[in-house]
């Protein structure tokens, strides 16, 4: 599950030319940002995601190319991120089984043959956690009921945030406080899509836990490093 947008985004909404990439064999370290994260879904699965970038412009990325690789490790283990390609969006991604538990390191890296590398971006997973209400059996309407969520594993300081999403839902989205095992998305909250097929669908609510580890400084342009649990609960949803 990628967090940035893609190139299609960028050239449908915005109106403009689609995303490009450089070859990193024409690029120096020092000229790129880098965007990553570790997502732990619940199944014991963690994904490794990759994705670099000419300077800070979200739409210009790096194919690694001329020997360049990234790589994941995590306990005694270390895999080569194999590529993938949305649309344009290139990122670099791969997968470990049981390797989710709570302050399990995660150290990914960009080894250049061609210039300096950087080796040691490292995050830590923040505890894993459960939906426990709604539950996919839930029938709540949008104007009149307040979804109530509830989950396991509360009392972390660790980043939670939420969103609702669905074919007749606009979209909600929003950060929970405090992390205290239980929120309200009030009712009201979650408007019809005008492209709505009926009132009644299908909702998706997703629920992240956010913890952000420390970038390699050799990305001269920045970026992030991430790692997370994604838990999803679908529900009926009503007007």
């Amino acid at each position: 599950m990628r967090t940035w947008m893609t190139c299609f985004f960028f050239a449908s909404a915005a109106v403009v030319a689609g995303c490009t990439d450089l070859s990193s064999s024409d690029l120096k370290t020092a000229g790129m940002s880098a965007t990553m994260t570790v997502q732990g879904d619940g199944t014991g699965q963690t994904t490794v995601t990759a994705q670099f970038n000419v300077d800070s412009n979200g739409t210009d990325f790096v194919n690694l190319t001329s020997g360049d690789t990234a790589t994941a490790s995590v306990a005694s283990q270390s895999r080569t991120l194999s590529e993938s390609n949305d649309l344009g969006d290139i990122a670099y991604e791969t997968t470990f089984m049981g390797e989710d538990a709570e302050g399990t390191l995660y150290t990914i890296a960009l080894n250049r043959t061609t210039d300096v590398s950087a080796p040691s971006s490292t995050v830590t997973m923040p505890s894993p956690f459960s939906i426990t209400t709604p539950t996919s059996s839930s029938s709540l309407s949008r104007t009149a009921s307040d979804i109530t969520v509830t989950y396991t594993n509360s009392g972390t300081p660790d980043t939670m945030t939420w969103y609702v999403s669905g074919d007749c839902i606009a979209g909600a989205a929003g950060t929970v406080s405090g992390d205290a095992g239980t929120f309200v998305i009030a009712k009201g909250s979650l408007a019809t899509s005008q492209n709505a097929q009926g009132g009644t669908c299908q909702a998706t609510l997703t629920l992240t836990r956010t913890r952000p580890g420390q970038l390699d400084p050799h990305y001269g342009s920045g970026g992030s490093i991430n790692a997370q649990h994604v838990r999803q609960v679908t529900f009926n949803s009503t007007p």
